[in-house]
């Protein structure tokens, strides 16, 4: 009697994008991560990125001036995925990466960070 293993497949993985939202409500710059305003957290290891979207068609743009984390250092609606964290930056869960968020003349200078 022939005998059958059981085979599991492994689990979906957690998606590598991480959606940070930018909307203007009362003529004021919002800029939300998991639905909240705070910095955006990637995780090196898990090759996450950045997706930045707007609300209401909004043009915007991100900018990391001279210290992006990712190989590109401006993103836009036309641009909005950071690509994956460049090689030479060390994961450290206590440092922010200072950048600004455009959206007409108003801007608004969230931070992120990239964890192991």
């Amino acid at each position: 009697m022939a005998t059958h293993a059981i085979r599991h497949l492994p689990e979906k993985n957690p998606p590598r994008e991480k959606t940070v939202e930018i909307s203007v409500q009362n003529k004021e710059i919002h800029v939300t991560f998991n639905g909240e305003p705070k910095p955006f957290w990637l995780g090196k290891g898990a090759d996450e990125e950045v997706r930045w979207v707007s609300t209401g068609d909004l043009d915007f743009l991100v900018d990391f001036k001279d210290d992006s984390p990712f190989y590109e250092s401006q993103f836009s609606q036309d641009s909005p995925v950071s690509g994956l964290v460049r090689r030479n930056i060390l994961p450290n869960d206590q440092r922010l990466y200072k950048y600004t968020v455009w959206v007409g003349n108003k801007h608004l200078d969230p931070g992120g960070g990239v964890k192991p």
